[in-house]
């Protein structure tokens, strides 16, 4: 270990209550945002949602925070469709009933929609989509993507990432912003929010990557405390 404490980056901004949380379990966390996210008005894509759709898709919290203000204006679907428990629960708290995926998988998503009689599907996302919904749902599905923000790399150099003892990515954009104008350093530890930010990071050659069991933020933090402490890794 580079030296008494283990040192993490977060590539993503992170709440002031959580950095505390891994700081009181002996953790140098600091924090290098290399994503921005840019809400779009309602006016800019309210009119690309078609009415009467059979199911509703989201794959983000903030496709939630975006569609909340004008969701009284929709004729809201039998179906709802979220990837991750912290969607669902953002969608639960304006009191819609949601189906989840048992992986947060947009591969998972896909089989549990196929087996439902959808027809009209609208996905609520960003500019920067994980998956290509249109060919895992196949040609029996009209599926409209409705982009409500937009994610912007905010790439950069880090100049003392040889100084951390591992890297945090939370969405495979962020990990994408970082390989434009950095390396990892050979034996640094990685870890990834979920199955597609990994699967980005070994791409783009990244080796040393642990993701947690359940896909949030939380199971995140434990896994990065349990490695560090629990399992007393004398080698990091």
């Amino acid at each position: 270990m580079k030296n008494n404490k283990p040192r993490i980056l977060f590539t993503t901004q992170l709440s002031e209550q959580k950095r505390t949380r891994l700081e009181n379990s002996e953790l140098l966390i600091e924090s290098e945002p290399l994503i921005t996210f840019e809400y779009k008005l309602p006016g800019m894509w309210r009119n690309g949602v078609p009415q009467k759709a059979d199911a509703w898709i989201f794959t983000s919290k903030k496709a939630v925070k975006a569609v909340r203000p004008v969701i009284k204006d929709f004729e809201i679907p039998k179906h709802i469709f979220a990837v991750g428990s912290k969607t669902a629960e953002k969608l639960e708290e304006i009191g819609l009933k949601v189906s989840i995926p048992e992986q947060y998988k947009a591969t998972t998503l896909a089989a549990m929609m196929r087996e439902l009689d959808l027809n009209k599907v609208v996905h609520f996302c960003g500019n920067l989509k994980a998956a290509d919904l249109d060919t895992l749902l196949g040609d029996q599905v009209e599926l409209t993507s409705v982009e409500v923000y937009k994610t912007k790399l905010t790439n950069h150099i880090i100049s003392d990432l040889d100084d951390f003892d591992a890297l945090v990515f939370m969405s495979p954009s962020a990990v994408e912003s970082f390989c434009h104008q950095n390396k990892v350093p050979d034996g640094i530890q990685v870890f990834c929010i979920g199955p597609t930010t990994e699967e980005t990071a070994r791409e783009l050659g990244m080796k040393n990557c642990i993701t947690p069991e359940y896909f949030t933020i939380d199971s995140l933090m434990e896994t990065i405390q349990q490695f560090y402490f629990e399992d007393h890794r004398s080698t990091h």
